[in-house]
């Protein structure tokens, strides 16, 4: 219910105008980074890292006629009718707050502002009085890391799990070891595990549930015939690349195996 009234909700503060929708060139901004050189490099690996390099136009020095810089921070007005910038990332370290503080005040409201804070491993800022605060970090690369997915994920197992409790007697022909299928039902209908999830966790992925059946679309109890690394990549494409509707052709597919 909560899921549902929250969408309807939502729906109706758009149609309001008390939300508003990102546009294209919102979720898809121009990006400047200012701060050093070390400041600069230390920023794109995070945006690497969550697959956002490609945002970036270049950085903007703390000094004039700085090497390698395409502008100077406290002349980023006479950037804009040759830079279409719609983001900028401070970087504080070089820069103190106050002296960002003062800049970003000057700028135009449509301009989103965020900060990357000396030796930390993300980047956060919050676009407009319209929305909430935003956090760039390694995680944000992984669909399956975002609120809405975490969300329909968890709808998807809830109502799956339903569905195949109130219709218990059916599956006692079709599954196999049918006493171990009903108590995955249970134990994923109380959010103690999921039906798909990551076949091993080798790396540092987005957390989940343990899950029933891997991604590879085999029961994680079993003998795994992939090696390892195979399986630690499938586990990181499932993350990066999350389709909800891929766990249900999942659980279709592997429906006999969900006893497992």
């Amino acid at each position: 219910m909560a899921f549902i009234l929250i969408s309807i909700f939502r729906w109706v503060l758009i149609k309001t105008n008390f939300l508003y929708r990102r546009d294209g060139m919102a979720q898809n901004p121009y990006t400047l980074i200012v701060g050093s050189e070390n400041e600069y490099k230390s920023s794109m690996r995070v945006m690497q890292q969550a697959n956002l390099e490609e945002r970036i136009l270049g950085r903007v020095g703390i000094k004039e006629n700085e090497p390698g810089a395409i502008g100077y921070w406290k002349k980023l007005d006479e950037l804009r009718p040759s830079v279409n910038f719609k983001e900028i990332i401070f970087c504080e370290g070089s820069l103190l707050f106050k002296d960002i503080i003062e800049v970003t005040q000057a700028l135009p409201k449509n301009i989103r502002v965020k900060f990357h804070a000396t030796k930390s491993h993300s980047i956060v800022g919050s676009d407009s009085k319209n929305t909430s605060g935003e956090a760039v970090s390694i995680e944000n690369g992984y669909r399956i890391a975002s609120p809405y997915n975490k969300r329909i994920k968890r709808l998807i197992d809830f109502l799956v799990s339903f569905l195949f409790i109130i219709s218990f007697p059916v599956h006692f022909i079709f599954v196999k070891r049918p006493l171990n299928f009903f108590s995955n039902c249970f134990n994923v209908f109380f959010a103690k595990r999921t039906w798909i999830g990551y076949a091993v966790n080798g790396k540092p992925l987005p957390p989940l549930r343990r899950a029933i059946i891997g991604c590879n679309g085999t029961p994680v109890e079993s003998i795994q015939s992939l090696p390892a690394e195979s399986l630690r990549m499938i586990d990181d494409w499932y993350a990066r690349e999350y389709e909800p509707g891929e766990d249900l052709k999942l659980i279709w597919k592997n429906y006999r195996q969900l006893g497992g």
